[in-house]
Formats: structure tokens, sequence, C-alpha cells
């Protein structure tokens, strides 16, 4: 009987492919099974025990919960809400530009939120909505929500605003000038509660219970420069610290006491007279 080599060669060719098939259909199923087995094992030790909320001073922390684990399975399981937020990120949160979740244990999960850097803001026509705006002076966020410790721009008319937007200043000069005020008390760590541009361009500081008035852009840094030096002779007092008449040439600086630090002040006197009264007259006894 004649050997035929092309048939051999078929049928071996054949085995082989059938081993191939035999093996990884095998390894098909050994994988399925250990992602069937780790996804048991995750389930039942990643059980969502502990959530703890950094980054931000806007939202509770069950708001900010209720924004990122927000469906049933992202509160219960650790590793699906690592992942679901790796994959499909949380965006258009007001205030915030970021979030991302950090495994800390298979039950703990800390929410970490990148607040959006925010300098100001100004009202909006309607009495109720407010524009916040970053040191560059574009819009960040439209909200009604009211974040403390922003100072408010004030001599501004707006009926609406948008993300992106510039704020309502025409004057490009006179905006810088503003957001330089702004920038200036921040890097000093001095808390104002209120600027305001007039019409006249002439800028008012409200810090604690001073007014302070810088008036024009002219010589504005000059000005700036000596207001912490001030500050520190009168942050007690009321008033209105008058730096709009400064200039190289015309350095005085008046500091104009308003009615409470005078009433303040004539019951500090009367006090004092009282106990020199009172002392003299033990001494006369």
């Amino acid at each position: 009987m004649l050997h035929d080599p092309d048939k051999e060669n078929n049928r071996k060719a054949r085995q082989r492919k059938t081993l191939i098939r035999f093996y990884l259909s095998r390894g098909l199923l050994i994988l399925l099974g250990l992602l069937v087995l780790a996804t048991l094992l995750i389930a039942l030790i990643c059980r969502e025990t502990s959530v703890s909320v950094e980054g931000t001073a806007i939202y509770s922390q069950q708001e900010v919960i209720d924004r990122i684990l927000d469906d049933k399975l992202s509160r219960r399981n650790t590793v699906y809400a690592l992942l679901k937020n790796a994959l499909l990120p949380k965006k258009n949160i007001p205030f915030i530009d970021s979030a991302r979740i950090r495994l800390h244990s298979p039950g703990q999960i800390t929410i970490e939120l990148k607040q959006t850097p925010m300098i100001g803001y100004y009202l909006l026509a309607d009495g109720t909505n407010r524009a916040y705006f970053n040191e560059k002076g574009q819009v960040t966020d439209v909200s009604s929500v009211v974040v403390d410790g922003l100072p408010s721009l004030g001599g501004l008319s707006a009926e609406t605003a948008k993300r992106g937007d510039k704020i309502p200043i025409q004057d490009a000069a006179d905006r810088e000038s503003v957001l330089s005020v702004y920038r200036f008390f921040s890097d000093k760590s001095l808390v104002i509660s209120d600027l305001s541009l007039g019409e006249d361009g002439k800028i008012h500081v409200k810090y604690k219970s001073l007014d302070i008035n810088l008036g024009t852009r002219s010589n504005l840094g000059d000005k700036l420069k000596r207001v912490p030096y001030l500050l520190d002779k009168i942050t007690d007092m009321s008033g209105t610290l008058h730096l709009e008449n400064w200039t190289p040439d015309h350095t005085d600086v008046i500091f104009e006491k308003d009615q409470a630090q005078m009433e303040k002040e004539a019951q500090q006197k009367k006090g004092g007279d009282e106990t020199g009264s009172k002392e003299q007259t033990k001494k006369s006894n």
C-alpha cells in the first residue's frame, strides 16, 4: 500500500488545530473561572464600610457622596466605585475641577476633590445668582450657592453670566487694576469682604471695619505696598483710610475715624477718667 505524504501532513495539521482549540477552550474556561472567583472575592471582601471626603469646604460630606457615588453598587463596593470613577469621572460639578477616589483598604475609600480656584464674585441683576471668578477675571461658576470667605465685587451691572465670561468692566486697565488688588490682599493673607469700583474709576476695599480708599489706578502698586504697614496701626479701629491722593510727591495718608470709633474712644476716655478719679479719692482718704 502506497503512503500519501500529503494526507499524512493534512491529518497532522488537523490534529494540531484540534489540540490548539482544546487548549484555548480550556484556557478560556480557566480564565473565566478565575474572573468569576475574583468577582466573588471582590464582592465579599471589598464591601464599602467607610467613606471620607477631602478638598472642599463648599459641600457637605453627604452631598459629595450623593454626587460621586450615585448608584447602589458604588455605595456597596469600593473596587467598583474606584473603577467606575476612573473610567467615567464626574464632570460639571459646580466649584469642582476634578474628583478622584483613593482606596485605603478593601472597605475604605476617600473622595478627593480639587476645588476650582476663585478669588471673588459679583451679584447678578436678579439679586440671587452670583458669578464667581478666578484671578484672571474669568467666570468659573454661576450659582445661587453662597461660598463663604470670598469677597464681593461691587459697582458692576450684569443681567447674566456664563463660564468663561470676563468680569463686566469695560476698561481693560481698570479690570486688571481690580484683579491686582484682589491678588495683593490674597497674597498678604488679608481677608477682605468687599471691593467696589466706582463710576469714577476709584477703588474701595472693605477690610474688617475699615474702608480703604485707593482712588484710581494711578500709583496703585505703590499705594498697596503701604497698606499692610498702615493696617498694623489701625486694624482694631473703624473708619476710612484715605490713599486716593497719595503720590510720590505727596505721601501723607489720612485716617478718618467714623462715628462709632469716636464714640468708642470717648467711652474709653470716660472710663479712664473715672478710674483715675477713684484712685485720686483713695489717695486723699
